[in-house]
């Protein structure tokens, strides 16, 4: 394979060269999540040259992203673009010589396998944690690196789990935090350069596996607060054998084939999970009677005639192809579904 020499600068470093940069270049990463953290990992390993990236997200972009969310634009969030293929094709501009594949999907028990299939690595990109705990599976299950992090104001969690080398998620915290108990970002707010640190590290931890340098790798949790300039490197030692996951390998959070509908955090909307045999342009004829609605190749989206938000604004409604849906102008998930049901279908 000849190396771009655009990558010259990357390809001098000690421990990367020819040969590690043809590993880079012939990897695959999944980012789980291409928000703040998911962007700035993407924009990293597409300009490293990663050959292949997977990109997964459910959601769309909204102006309030664009604060910390550095591969969208306002044009994104004016038209409501799916934050997965967005990035996508801003990324393509960016390397057109690799390949990025995009999943305008939530990511579930019950895709996890086709979605990640032949990853090499998983960076989290996620914002929540129950989907945080199915990667955790998932990377212990497959042998499949999980490159952990998480950010709210200006702190910070990252940490490298390497299954069967280092502890796992659930060996650090057993469960997740009970729905509705954790901050959130819409709840306390995050800053940018927060992201920046935690996306860096997840970043150069990859590149570090995939040329082979894994003992290179730190098997400590690092904590920061970059509002107050400390910082900190929490050893774990060697994985838990009582974990439930890695110790135990039960895998319980990819035997979970439920979800349920969720009030959408500051954003007075209503996320509905994915219904079987979900059909998009059924739906699209369907909603065009009933408002203003229009089709594209993922996803039906647009606002109703008659159903009225409490300011008195129109409800607007968004199906995704794979059968989920974002109800905004309401956070009462009854009337969410009843709404659903009403135009589309159970």
């Amino acid at each position: 394979m000849v190396i771009s020499d655009r990558y010259h600068r990357q390809r001098l470093v000690e421990g990367i060269g020819d040969g590690g940069q043809d590993a880079i270049c012939n990897s695959t990463v999944a980012i789980v999540g291409v928000g703040a953290l998911g962007c700035m990992s993407a924009t990293m390993l597409a300009r490293a040259g990663v050959g292949h990236i997977v990109l997964i997200d459910r959601d769309i972009v909204e102006k309030t992203n664009l604060q910390r969310q550095v591969l969208f634009t306002e044009d994104d969030a004016k038209t409501q673009q799916p934050k997965a293929t967005a990035a996508k094709a801003h990324l393509t501009s960016v390397n057109s010589e690799i390949k990025i594949t995009a999943h305008v999907e939530d990511l579930t028990s019950k895709n996890i396998t086709r979605l990640l299939e032949g990853v090499d690595v998983i960076v989290d990109g996620l914002d929540n944690f129950n989907t945080r705990y199915l990667l955790n599976d998932f990377s212990i299950k497959t042998s499949v690196p999980f490159m952990f992090a998480g950010v709210i104001a200006g702190q910070g969690n990252v940490m490298t789990i390497i299954p069967e080398q280092t502890p796992c998620l659930r060996c650090l915290f057993p469960q997740p935090p009970p729905t509705g108990l954790q901050e959130t970002c819409d709840t306390v707010g995050v800053l940018a350069p927060a992201i920046g640190i935690a996306a860096s590290c997840q970043c150069m931890d990859v590149i570090k596996f995939v040329t082979g340098n894994k003992n290179k790798i730190s098997k400590t949790l690092l904590t920061f607060d970059l509002w107050n300039s400390e910082s900190n490197r929490v050893s774990f030692g060697k994985p838990a054998e009582d974990c439930p996951c890695c110790g135990q390998l039960l895998f319980e959070f990819l035997r979970e084939t439920s979800s349920e509908p969720v009030a959408l955090c500051g954003r007075m909307a209503v996320l509905l999970p994915c219904i079987d045999s979900f059909d998009l342009n059924i739906a699209s004829n369907k909603l065009q009677e009933h408002g203003s609605f229009e089709k594209s190749e993922t996803m039906v989206r647009g606002e109703f005639n008659e159903e009225r938000s409490p300011d008195g604004s129109a409800i607007k409604m968004i199906c995704f192809h794979d059968g989920r849906a974002i109800i905004h102008g309401t956070d009462d998930i009854k009337r969410a579904k009843a709404i659903f049901e009403r135009y589309v279908g159970n």
